[in-house]
């Protein structure tokens, strides 16, 4: 998850970074956390927040019951302000918007 683990350049990963890796593995690659960084990944790429929510609606099984701790998940990945971060937290920002008002 760290993207260096040198002094002083310690940082997340960011969901672009991550892109498909890990992706679908066991543990963290099927985790929920990584189905949000994936879901931010692609709503940055595509600069759509659709394509975000409809991964995260087809991919997770229990989505209904598991969308309020994705809107707390992702709106925090929203909330990062380190530079790498930009693009991906505005990404997450709208996305966790879009969560957060999704209704059947």
């Amino acid at each position: 998850m760290l993207d260096s683990g040198k002094a002083n350049q310690t940082r997340l990963k960011t969901a672009t970074e991550f892109k498909r890796r890990e992706w679908g593995t066991d543990g963290f690659g099927s985790s929920l956390l990584r189905h949000a960084l994936f879901a931010v990944y692609q709503a940055a790429d595509q600069d759509s927040t659709k394509v975000g929510l409809n991964y995260l609606k087809t991919e997770i099984r229990d989505y209904w019951t598991q969308r309020e701790i994705l809107v707390e998940m992702v709106g925090f990945l929203g909330r990062l302000s380190m530079p790498q971060w930009a693009g991906d937290a505005e990404a997450a920002h709208l996305l966790a918007g879009a969560l957060a008002n999704d209704h059947v």
